[in-house]
C-alpha cells in the first residue's frame, strides 16, 4: 500500500482526492490537513510515500512546506496539486524538491498518471500546466516591453508588492516615506494599466519580475 498525506485547505478537494484514491486501490490515506504548519509533523510521524500538496495553503507557502518535507524525508515524493500556475511557482516548486505539478481542475486520470510517474522516480508536469506555461511565455514576452517603462525603483516596488509587502513595509525596507512608497505604487499602476496590488503581483509573476534578484530589499 502506498501511504499518502494530503495537505489541502479545501475540504471538498480533500474528500475528492480521498474518494479517487479509495476507488483506485493500492493507496492508504494516512493523514490529511488544511494547514501547512501541520504537514512537517504528519510527514515525520507517518513517513508517507507521497505528499499531495497545495501551494496556496491558508497559513503558509506550499513551496516552503515542500522544502521542509524534502529535508526531513527525502524519500517522500511531493506532488503539487494546486489551482493556479505561474512560471515562478513551477520553477520554485521544483527547486524546493517537488516531484510533480498538476492542477486541481484536471481529470482524476491525470492525477493518477502523475502519482504513478513520481512514485516511479520521474518528474511530472501535466499537459495543462505545460500549456499554461507556454501561453504565459507569450504574455511574458509582451509584458517585457511594459517592464522597460518602469524605473529600477519601480521594478523593485513591483517585486516587493509581489512578495506581499505593504506600503509601510516597503517604506521601511527602502528607507523612504510611506507617501513615497504609495506614490511609486500609483505610478506602477498607471504605467501598467493595473488597479490593485493583486494585479501587480500577477503581472510580476507573468512578466518574470517576481523572479529577478533584488539585492536592496529586505522583503
Amino acid at each position: 500500500m502506498v501511504k499518502v498525506v494530503v495537505a489541502e485547505d479545501h475540504a471538498l478537494v480533500r474528500q475528492g482526492i480521498s474518494m479517487l484514491l479509495s476507488a483506485t486501490g493500492g493507496f492508504q490515506l494516512v493523514a490529511e490537513t488544511a494547514l501547512g504548519s501541520e504537514v512537517e509533523a504528519l510527514v515525520g510521524f507517518h513517513k508517507p510515500d507521497l505528499l499531495l500538496l497545495d501551494l496556496a495553503l491558508s497559513d503558509s507557502s506550499g513551496i516552503e512546506v515542500a522544502r521542509k518535507v524534502k529535508k526531513l524525508t527525502p524519500e517522500t515524493k511531493v506532488l503539487i496539486v494546486t489551482g493556479n500556475v505561474y512560471p515562478g511557482s513551477v520553477a520554485n516548486a521544483f527547486a524546493a524538491g517537488a516531484d510533480g505539478f498538476v492542477l486541481k481542475h484536471e481529470q482524476g486520470s491525470e492525477l493518477l498518471d502523475a502519482i504513478q510517474a513520481v512514485l516511479s522516480g520521474r518528474q511530472y508536469i501535466s499537459q495543462q500546466v505545460s500549456k499554461s506555461l507556454d501561453s504565459t511565455a507569450n504574455v511574458r514576452a509582451s509584458s517585457l516591453g511594459l517592464s522597460q517603462t518602469l524605473t529600477q525603483r519601480e521594478q523593485q516596488i513591483v517585486r516587493m508588492i509581489a512578495k506581499g509587502g505593504s506600503n509601510q513595509e516597503i517604506a521601511d525596507a527602502l528607507h523612504i516615506s510611506v507617501l513615497t512608497a504609495r506614490k511609486h505604487r500609483q505610478n506602477v499602476m498607471l504605467k501598467l494599466g493595473l488597479h490593485n496590488g493583486a494585479e501587480i503581483a500577477a503581472y510580476a509573476m507573468q512578466s518574470g519580475l517576481a523572479e529577478a534578484p533584488d539585492v536592496d530589499s529586505n522583503l
